[in-house]
């Protein structure tokens, strides 16, 4: 059996395949960056389809956001070996998870836009990063976290229109106290700012917020996409749930900056599935 996991911020999207059958199923998040490896453990020992197929599991393939750092692919390596005790234990980004699933063995920039952000070159077989992926406090441009920021910035400050202020206070039923205890006080803030997106999905046709989503994907082409001088060549791959979510105004952005956008997925692991399954 080979187990698969895409895993963000917010959740995680795992595939068991048998060789014959596919079982699909969803867990909590698990970011080493963020959770205790004692935190991690336990979501993972909660979910019966892991705990009753842990000793039949020959192989997992573990794609994740806070895995790009040695440290943080050996600490989610560590857990997973003690649920995992007779698998060949792999660990790498999320990145390399939306490379295989979007562009196969073929070259692209691949971007990751969901409750954080990230991009990378993907030369076929191997990623090659730059200085993207900072966080949600320093970097991860047009993210739901990014946007959420944003938002709460704009309608503490009284900056938005009238009509869009009144709907937020309303349907998010949020003060001043409960967004600072929320962003500060609270954990996992980033994920409390991603919350956040649905409400500016809803309200993208009001001018104002259209032109607020647009500049944050202006935002994001200019900061990460032009940073890989091979951006002009090869096509420029996006998955997540923002980009998803934004599909439009990412191809609106990439058509006026003359560059080709190729495949934008929700979430990678339909092509994960048929990676590892045709292997």
């Amino acid at each position: 059996m080979i187990l698969i996991c895409d895993s963000g911020s917010t959740k995680a999207d795992w595939a068991l395949l048998d060789g014959i059958n596919i079982t699909e199923f969803q867990t909590d998040g698990l970011n080493p960056v963020h959770l205790s490896d004692a935190t991690i453990l336990e979501k993972l020992s909660a979910e019966k389809n892991i705990t009753r197929n842990s000793a039949s599991i020959t192989e997992v393939n573990f794609f994740g956001a806070g895995c790009g750092s040695s440290e943080g692919k050996e600490r989610m390596a560590g857990v997973l070996r003690k649920v995992f005790p007779n698998s060949k234990i792999i660990v790498d980004n999320d990145l390399f998870a939306a490379a295989l699933a979007t562009s196969g063995n073929e070259k692209g920039i691949i971007a990751i836009i969901g409750t954080g952000s990230n991009c990378c070159f993907y030369d076929g077989s191997a990623i090659h990063l730059k200085n993207f992926g900072l966080g949600y406090i320093l970097g991860d441009e047009a993210s739901g976290a990014w946007f959420g920021k944003k938002l709460l910035w704009a309608f503490l400050y009284n900056k938005l229109p009238e009509n869009l202020s009144v709907a937020f206070a309303k349907e998010n039923k949020l003060t001043r106290e409960l967004i600072i205890e929320a962003v500060y006080r609270k954990p996992n803030a980033n994920i409390f700012l991603s919350s956040l997106m649905p409400f500016m999905v809803k309200y993208k046709s009001d001018p104002y917020m259209r032109e607020f989503l647009t500049s944050g994907i202006h935002v994001f082409f200019e900061t990460n996409i032009k940073g890989f001088q091979e951006a002009e060549n090869i096509p420029i791959h996006f998955v997540g749930s923002v980009a998803h979510l934004l599909e439009s105004e990412i191809r609106e952005t990439g058509t006026a900056k003359k560059l080709r956008i190729g495949k934008i997925l929700k979430r990678p692991m339909d092509g994960l599935k048929e990676y590892y399954f045709s292997k």
